[in-house]
């Protein structure tokens, strides 16, 4: 009972993830259009990929390691 809401929270904590990526990137898209300098606007997108790019591998490492150990 105790690895079904583990997996559960994990798969949760995927979905959650990409709602609030794709959130985002909706938003650094019309923040972007006025913000003047290049170098910030490319950083928005890498810094926020960063991000939710470690949330994703860690509810996925979290996910496997319940289903499999």
């Amino acid at each position: 009972m105790v690895y079904f809401l583990l997996i559960l929270a994990s798969i949760v904590g995927i979905a959650l993830s990409v709602f609030y990526l794709r959130k985002n990137i909706i938003r650094i898209k019309e923040k972007n259009k006025s913000e003047p300098k290049a170098y910030k606007r490319g950083l928005n997108y890498v810094f926020t990929g960063l991000w939710y790019g470690y949330l994703l591998i860690f509810f996925a490492g979290l996910t496997i390691n319940n289903l499999f150990f």
